[in-house]
């Protein structure tokens, strides 16, 4: 990719892509990582969200631009009331660009300080969820729940915004180079999860109750008017082995949270979503929303298999979205009902019968998972590890960083794979599709 531009984007600035060309209306907002602006292409308004390329290293562009992109064709193809829209894609001056909804209402910090009926608080809480809920229903973990991420435009229903990708990307890219972005970055330890932060355990599987977590934070700052569970930013970046160490103990303010809170239901579900181990929170959204109180409607498409189903796994998020493996073909081809699954080895292709690409992050281990059709169910099982002759002792070893099968880990005995299911492995995602 060619060197991008410093550039300088003004009142009426022509930004054109290859199926239109906007005009720049004014600045909505600006970030160490980018700006977003209020843009039209004569006939409707949107947002445009562009990316400051000239800031980042020269051997990180072409990844990020990669990400992007990527996060813009995923997005894109969610249909959802509660995740912005994504509707165009291109550069400028070498700098990537996407467009989106505009949602000019404002954002979820413009909430925090008032006094929000239970009514409307219980409402706003289970359209957040709904968001989350359809971002998961995709494998795709936010990672960057906070209330700038929360948008309302004018019809006042929320939308979750900047998820996924970027969120990873811009935590990496930041604490590799800072670059001035810091505050940017870090403001997120206020609210995500202690895994996100512990180098520790970064490169472990991320799945919904990383989410959870952070929305349990912000549902506190907002019912409290503006209190954090563990402390403000300023504390958290003044002494951050302090402020971790309290999400370790689950040591944060519940006396201010019952102070504040009219419904005392409120401190059970912040209670669970901040708890220190991932399987001690709610493993799932929807977990959440029937102790809010409400039922959701799932969506989820009911496919009957027998014994001519065809069954396939598609990435939905990952260095290779879009690409499907095609497991019913690869076992006849291969002639078995055993598959591997583990990182794509260039030097060594064939280590695994699915290798999954990863060349920007470092979650997937080299002997993965296991996947074994039951002739007897006729359902593919995933098993995390695999069974090795080439290692002293011989024997079954798990995988170093997880599996989730609908958020839930799997261990060696396995997990039955259902039609639409979410698989996470490391920074990669798949849907089961069976036709």
């Amino acid at each position: 990719m060619s060197a991008p531009s410093s550039i300088n984007i003004d009142h009426n600035t022509r930004i054109h892509s290859q199926r239109k060309t906007y005009s720049v209306q004014g600045e909505l907002g600006e970030g160490g990582f980018g700006s977003v602006y209020k843009v039209d292409d004569g006939a409707n308004t949107y947002a445009l969200k562009i990316t400051k390329m000239w800031t980042f290293m020269p051997n990180e562009r072409l990844e990020y631009a990669k990400r992007f992109r990527q996060e813009f064709e995923y997005s894109s193809s969610i249909q959802s009331n509660y995740i912005v829209k994504c509707f165009d894609f291109d550069t400028y001056e070498g700098n990537p660009f996407m467009v989106l909804e505009l949602c000019d209402g404002g954002n979820l910090s413009d909430w925090i300080g008032q006094t929000i009926p239970d009514q409307k608080l219980n409402k706003l809480a289970y359209e957040i969820l709904c968001g989350l809920h359809d971002l998961h229903s995709e494998g795709i973990i936010h990672r960057d729940i906070k209330p700038e991420n929360i948008l309302f435009g004018s019809d006042q229903i929320p939308k979750l915004a900047d998820f996924g990708i970027s969120a990873s990307v811009k935590k990496r890219h930041t604490v590799a180079n800072f670059m001035g972005h810091a505050k940017e970055v870090f403001a997120t330890g206020t609210y995500s999860p202690p895994e996100q932060i512990d180098p520790a355990k970064a490169m472990k599987v991320m799945g919904p109750t990383n989410d959870i977590y952070a929305f349990g934070a912000v549902m506190y700052e907002l019912i409290t008017e503006g209190a954090l569970p563990f402390g403000g930013f300023e504390e958290f970046m003044s002494n951050m082995p302090s402020y971790e160490m309290k999400k370790r103990e689950e040591d944060w303010d519940r006396e201010t949270l019952s102070r504040f809170a009219k419904d005392p239901k409120w401190t059970s579900i912040i209670s669970k979503c901040l708890r220190y181990k991932a399987e001690d929170r709610y493993q799932t959204v929807q977990e959440l929303i029937s102790d809010l109180g409400y039922n959701l409607q799932e969506n989820r498409d009911h496919v009957k298999v027998d014994a001519n189903s065809v069954w396939s796994l598609r990435v939905q998020n990952g260095e290779e979205i879009g690409r499907e493996y095609n497991l019913t073909n690869l076992s006849k081809n291969l002639r078995k009902n055993l598959l591997t699954i583990g990182w794509f080895n260039e030097d060594h292709p064939f280590t695994n019968d699915i290798g999954i690409a990863e060349y920007f992050t470092e979650y997937i281990s080299n002997y993965h998972a296991t996947l074994q059709f039951d002739t007897s169910t006729l359902h593919w099982v995933i098993k995390d590890g695999q069974f090795r002759q080439d290692k002293q002792p011989e024997g079954w070893y798990a995988s170093t960083n997880g599996i989730l099968v609908q958020g839930k880990a799997v261990d060696r005995d396995g997990v039955e794979l259902k039609p639409n299911d979410i698989i996470i492995i490391g920074d990669t995602t798949f849907k089961v599709l069976v036709e």
